[in-house]
């Protein structure tokens, strides 16, 4: 898979992750106050199209989107009664991200977690140990 085509995926991935979300960053409690650092190349270049590992803005929003799409707590969360029996809005919570990261022989490895911390070990995202 050529850098241009796993750019083209990953920005599909994720958009699409994007829009399934919908629940705001104040309601989440899972790692939201560790600082993380990327030890893998994840992130296309704009500008050369190469990969190189992502800035610290960068992991700084993929960590607070991550945060986000896995949150599973149900905090808040309210039951409804209805005429076809109880509802809870899930507010955006309980969700399976799809994952891809570039593989050594250019092809992307995929892979569908429900919790930050396998988000995180997938994508070579670990704790700024500089930050404690």
């Amino acid at each position: 898979m050529t850098t241009k085509r796993f750019a083209a995926f990953a920005a599909c991935a994720v958009a699409i992750a994007s829009v399934t979300s919908g629940t705001a960053f104040a309601q989440q409690s899972q790692g939201t106050t560790k600082k993380y650092v990327a030890t893998r190349d994840i992130t296309v270049d704009k500008q050369t199209g190469q990969l190189r590992r992502p800035t610290a803005e960068e992991v700084a929003a993929l960590v607070t989107q991550l945060t986000e799409l896995t949150n599973r707590s149900s905090e808040g969360l309210q039951q409804v009664a209805g005429s076809n029996g109880v509802s809870i809005d899930l507010q955006g919570r309980f969700q399976s991200v799809i994952l891809a990261r570039p593989a050594a022989n250019g092809t992307a490895e995929l892979r569908c977690v429900t919790t930050f911390e396998a988000a995180a070990e997938f994508l070579g995202l670990v704790e700024d140990a500089g930050q404690r």
